[in-house]
């Protein structure tokens, strides 16, 4: 019979070397992720500033309120400028399009709030 010559398909190969395996891929363009990280930790830092800002403003006189908000007017310009670039990725959308939506909250919230308390502090 001819299959008599045929190797068992079940026995591991004893002559065949291993393979050599591939180089890792690089890390493809478009992984925006950190600018994704960055928008969404100062967009939630905005946010939570100004929730704070209107919930106890009324009972509260905080003495450093002018730097504070100087900061988070540059911390929604973080966010937001991270949040654009967010735009550009193709990797991790997910993260990219909440970090977008971040970006523009906490400029939108700076905008809004922000003006007006930053007006209030000026008189």
């Amino acid at each position: 019979m001819a299959d008599d010559d045929l190797p068992d398909s079940l026995e591991p190969g004893m002559r065949v070397a291993p393979r050599p395996q591939p180089p890792a891929p690089p890390t493809p363009k478009g992984d925006l992720r950190v600018a994704s990280i960055v928008a969404i930790v100062t967009g939630s830092t905005v946010v939570l500033w100004y929730v704070f800002l209107v919930s106890v403003s009324a009972v509260a006189d905080l003495d450093q309120l002018f730097w504070i908000q100087i900061s988070m007017w540059v911390l929604a310009g973080v966010s937001f400028v991270a949040g654009i670039l967010s735009l550009n990725a193709r990797m991790a959308r997910e993260l990219a399009a909440a970090g977008f939506i971040s970006g523009v909250a906490a400029f939108l919230l700076s905008i809004s709030i922000g003006f007006f308390s930053g007006v209030d502090l000026l008189n």
